[in-house]
């Protein structure tokens, strides 16, 4: 044996394997004969066992030969013994006397029999009755009650109700008479019969009651009763199946059975059809205060779920499985759900605050249908909305629009006609800052669109929102900034006709845009902290494009500050006009130009916002010195020296003497540096220019060489040839592009007139 296998029973491959590992080495020859001996005896072994194996089989087969021999044997006895008894009972008919007689009598006897206890049963009919009623109106008394009596109470009337049907059924031939007397006997039975199935309804109707109740076991006895009328309604379809017109039999013994037709009754579609009521039942009442409460309407659906999830743990374990009870009452449902859901969709007063909440409610139903009680979305049919949540969010997006540019609308021709008429000065805030309405009412809007949005709970549609409040915000700055440039286009036009007042009202424009850039970044925090926009793709959309507003009103708030400077430098245009002339070494033109600018100054401080009025400074600031710088080259202009030199230092100083009212001195000394650089170029000897060129020329690479060659041309002390000698290197210098400077920011320089 090698492993417990004999070598005889492994195949010729395997035994070639087996005798190498036996002779290893050559040594192992000399064991030659005792491994012949062991491989002998395994063959013994194997031969033993096939031949005990194969004689074992042979005296199984045997016996099972000799077991069907007999088998055949017993088969033709009972064959001839069957023959026997049919010719036995063939001739004890003749045997005893009078047979016919006696069988008459027989069944006779049995019709006695019947008939006694058909009477027995008549006369006990009335008692039977009211006992069933008793039973009935002490089960009813509590319709959430154990109604013990339910099961015999059935049982009581299914006998009678048999009783019935014989009793009809054998009087089929009668005269009409006695038909209708029987039928009329059995009136009450009837009567009971229908209040019976009646109070079985009543049960069925409170079935969710019920198992509130804890009294499951008046379910059980419920559905058996329904599923023996079910097993008896079958049994009568079979019967009626094999033969619609079945007669009286003759069996053994001349025994006469007739079977009495039973009235199919159909309690299980019953049933069925009185849940189907019940449910409508719950849903009608919510459907006819749809149209006054169509959002109260939907929230008190919230018995679906805990009465569907009764139904799964209670009422499902208790009926049988081929009544599908769970499906079919999640579609009564559900079905019931999209009626109630489709009349809310189809009522006249949907407003956009409706529609988020009907998708918002849509989603939820379908979540919880999944997650509470296992029923995914693709077995609710018919689809709540039919499918069509983007439509109905495409018509609320569009009740949004229309709304947005309804109320924009309506309020920019209010702002319009208070902008254009100024009848009034604009109102101030607690901080004495010129304000409209507008700012306020457009966020108002805006808060309210969005916090309906974020009532729907969807990512998609908080986003949407957003851009359709961003769009019709870019309308209302539009506007704004069209409404100011035409009133100063009017304001520049005609200064006499048009009405006082302008300023203020750009100043209180100004501020509204300043405040609508604070109102978009706290909604962008609102947003963000609330949590309202969960995808993040859809979040940074909407955080871009109010990103992109903000910008926006800072960029219309800019618009009006640089109106406000275009109507305080209108103002100075004849004193600017004058710098340089020959009027500027008599007067202080100058000093009529800071007046001015005070006075403008003074009112945008106190009204105007601290943002803009800073950047108003700046602005103000770089236009004077362009307005001084251009002024080198006015009509007429001359520079006479050395007075010149005082005059043009006595214009610095007071230029920085009035803004460093507004500008720390640090910073107004390098916003100076350009004009006083070139004051210094201005006054420079022939020796010295060059150098103050190049000492400019170094930090304002955008400095124009026409206007280096103007100024020259305005000193009264250099003649052309001087001209030329310091032009000369200026202009080669020129030639000479660093490519550095196209990368460098412009400075003041590259706004003077060129």
């Amino acid at each position: 044996m090698v492993d417990g296998k004999s070598i005889i029973s492994i195949a010729p491959d395997a035994k070639v394997a087996i005798i190498s590992a036996l002779l290893k080495h050559p040594d192992d020859l000399s064991n030659l004969s005792s491994i012949r001996q062991k491989l002998i005896r395994e063959k013994a072994i194997v031969d033993q066992q096939l031949k005990i194996g194969v004689q074992n089989q042979m005296e199984e087969t045997k016996e099972a030969l000799d077991i069907l021999g007999t088998t055949k044997e017993q088969v033709l006895g009972i064959r001839a013994n069957m023959k026997n008894i049919d010719s036995l009972c063939k001739d004890a008919q003749g045997l005893i006397k009078d047979y016919p007689r006696i069988r008459k009598i027989s069944q006779t006897h049995q019709n006695f029999v019947a008939t006694q206890s058909l009477v027995n049963n008549f006369q006990e009919l009335h008692q039977d009755l009211d006992r069933i009623k008793s039973m009935m109106k002490e089960d009813k008394r509590n319709i959430l009650g154990p109604a013990p009596n339910l099961l015999m109470v059935h049982y009581q009337l299914y006998k009678l109700e048999q009783l019935r049907d014989k009793t009809l059924y054998m009087a089929r031939d009668e005269p009409l008479d006695v038909k209708v007397t029987l039928k009329e006997y059995f009136g009450r039975l009837d009567q009971v019969i229908q209040e019976f199935e009646e109070y079985l309804w009543e049960l069925t109707r409170n079935m969710i009651d019920l198992i509130k109740s804890k009294q499951g076991s008046v379910i059980v006895r419920l559905i058996k009763i329904i599923e023996s009328e079910e097993s008896a309604d079958a049994k009568a379809v079979t019967l009626t199946t094999k033969s619609e017109h079945r007669g009286s039999r003759q069996g053994l013994g001349g025994k006469k059975t007739d079977k009495a037709p039973r009235t199919v009754k159909s309690l299980r579609s019953k049933f069925l059809d009185i849940l189907h009521d019940e449910v409508s039942r719950k849903f009608n009442i919510l459907l006819e205060r749809v149209d006054s409460e169509p959002l109260e309407c939907l929230e008190a659906t919230d018995f679906v779920f805990p009465d569907l999830a009764l139904v799964y743990d209670d009422l499902v374990p208790r009926s049988p499985s081929n009544y599908k009870i769970f499906p079919f009452l999640v579609i009564e449902y559900h079905r019931h759900v999209y009626e109630l859901v489709n009349k809310i969709v189809n009522s006249p007063d949907l407003d956009g605050g409706r529609i988020l909440h009907l998708l918002r409610w849509v989603r939820e139903y379908y979540a919880s249908m999944n997650h509470q009680l296992g029923v995914t979305e693709e077995l609710l049919e018919p689809q709540l909305l039919d499918g069509n949540e983007q439509g109905l969010l495409d018509e609320y997006l569009k009740l949004v629009r229309t709304n947005l540019i309804k109320w924009t609308n309506n309020m920019m021709a209010t702002a319009t006609a208070e902008f254009v008429e100024r009848q009034t000065a604009p109102e101030k805030d607690s901080d004495k800052l010129y304000h409209m309405q507008t700012a306020n009412l457009l966020f108002e809007m805006v808060n309210q669109q969005v916090t309906l949005a974020a009532d729907s709970q969807q990512s998609t549609v908080m986003e949407q929102v957003v851009r359709e409040c961003i769009q019709v915000i870019k309308d209302y700055q539009k506007k704004w900034k069209e409404l100011t440039t035409a009133e100063m286009r009017k304001q520049m036009d005609s200064p006499g006709t048009a009405p006082a007042g302008l300023a203020e009202y750009i100043m209180a424009a100004t501020n509204d845009q300043i405040k609508c850039a604070e109102f978009a970044d706290a909604l962008l925090i609102r947003i963000e902290k609330d949590n309202m926009i969960k995808n993040r793709k859809n979040f940074e959309a909407a955080r871009d494009l109010l990103n992109e507003t903000m910008d926006d009103f800072f960029d219309v708030a800019t618009h009006g500050a640089n109106a406000l400077l275009d109507l305080a430098f209108n103002d100075v245009k004849e004193p600017l006009s004058k710098l340089h002339t020959s009027s500027w070494y008599d007067d202080d033109p100058m000093g009529l130009i800071i007046a001015t600018l005070k006075d403008y100054n003074d009112d945008f401080r106190i009204h105007l916002n601290d943002y803009m009025f800073n950047k108003l400074v700046d602005w103000m600031l770089e236009r004077l010195m362009i307005a001084q710088i251009d002024a080198l080259r006015n009509k007429g202009a001359k520079l006479k020296f050395p007075i010149c030199e005082d005059r043009l230092q006595q214009d610095r100083a007071a230029v920085f003497n009035f803004f460093v009212q507004y500008k720390p001195i640090n910073d107004l000394e390098q916003d100076f540096d350009a004009i006083e650089k070139l004051h210094k170029f201005t006054c420079s000897t022939k020796m010295a220019a060059y150098l103050n060129f190049y000492s400019m020329k170094r930090i304002y690479h955008d400095l124009p060489l026409t206007l280096v060659e103007d100024i020259l041309g305005r000193r009264d002390d250099l003649d052309r040839s001087s001209i030329k000698e310091i032009m000369d290197p200026i202009k080669e210098k020129f030639k000479d592009k660093d490519p550095i400077d196209a990368a460098r920011s412009p400075t003041v320089f590259s706004k003077v007139k060129q």
